[in-house]
């Protein structure tokens, strides 16, 4: 076994904790602000302050596990949400709005293009092992209306390659306001390989799916076939997945072969699970997407699009969570 962070920081083998632990602040060709982690035996990834403190690109033993959209660039404002969708390990939709634009906001609401504020990180000791926790606030307001905050923290470690994501969601407003989230974690190439699929524990009984669209002829909205010139994207909805006794539901992404990808998140905030497969040769995603509200369906058209609602002074924590368990560890280690 390798030593911890912790070892070669006691004996003397390291003498900065940034050695195992490597936080740079950086800003990229276009201008944008990224804080890139570098963990030992943990994680690699980039996270996005301009993007809502978003998760980016994210390596693991020198493989790539968070998908990247066909985009170079984000063209930026005045373009529509799809236009600007560069991938990323975690991309946050909402507060305003999740899936198709309504009436009075655009596709999956403005909290990805919203810069985040009081920007900062720090290192903890934690066991044997060096944590990096990265915080920010993001802001969404209107002058007479909405002020909605959400205060993010983005903690990752040494020794486990996973990072979470917690969020506190307070409405600062003087009015209720429905706020829909949906977290859009994407999983890409060479981790989700053909013949991969998303295992999902039930409650008391099957999982209940409902499809956007009808499922096309041959295809599993939780498994992903062959990449094909032609396949179109599947979009579900998924009901009834189990909820751990520590509060948490998960789904795992179970290949032929090698680690095993795992999200989790907080089952009382983030009650739903949606997917969309996009087997296309090129495209070749899939987005497991903890929510809290419908994506698609007729309930959109309740009050507040069928969102739960925050009262004046209220608040949710939220938490969503990658993690790479590698083939040979045992189940406990993700349990």
């Amino acid at each position: 076994m390798s030593p911890t962070a912790r070892e070669l920081l006691r004996d003397g083998l390291v003498t900065l904790p940034e050695s195992v632990a490597d936080v740079q602040e950086v800003r990229t060709p276009g201008g944008e602000r990224l804080i890139q982690l570098r963990l030992l035996d943990g994680l690699s990834l980039d996270l996005r302050p301009d993007h809502g403190l978003d998760l980016g690109a994210a390596w693991w033993s020198g493989v790539p596990i968070a998908w990247r959209s066909p985009h170079r660039v984000d063209p930026g404002p005045g373009h529509d949400w799809e236009q600007r969708f560069l991938g990323g390990l975690l991309v946050t939709c909402g507060p305003e709005n999740i899936g198709p634009p309504t009436a009075t906001a655009g596709q999956h609401g403005s909290h990805h293009h919203t810069p985040a504020t009081e920007v900062r990180w720090w290192r903890a000791e934690v066991a044997d092992e060096v944590e990096v926790h990265v915080s920010g606030v993001i802001g969404h307001t209107t002058l007479y209306g909405t002020r909605l905050t959400v205060h993010r923290e983005v903690v990752a470690r040494t020794g486990r390659a996973r990072v979470e994501v917690r969020d506190v969601i307070r409405n600062d407003g003087n009015a209720p306001v429905g706020v829909p989230l949906l977290y859009h974690v994407n999983l890409g190439a060479p981790l989700l390989a053909p013949d991969a699929r998303l295992v999902l524990g039930g409650s008391d009984g099957p999982v209940t799916t409902r499809l956007r669209e009808p499922l096309p002829p041959g295809r599993d909205p939780l498994a992903m076939p062959d990449p094909s010139c032609t396949a179109d994207a599947v979009v579900a909805e998924h009901r009834a997945v189990r909820v751990d006794p520590d509060g948490r539901s998960r789904a795992v992404l179970e290949p032929a072969a090698g680690p095993r990808m795992v999200v989790d998140w907080t089952a009382p905030t983030l009650p739903r699970l949606c997917t969309w497969a996009w087997p296309e040769r090129g495209a070749w995603v899939l987005g497991v997407e903890p929510t809290n509200a419908p994506l698609f369906g007729p309930e959109r058209d309740g009050s507040f699009g069928g969102a739960p609602v925050l009262g004046p002074g209220e608040e949710w924590r939220t938490a969503v969570a990658v993690e790479i368990v590698p083939a040979d560890a045992g189940q406990e280690e993700h349990g």
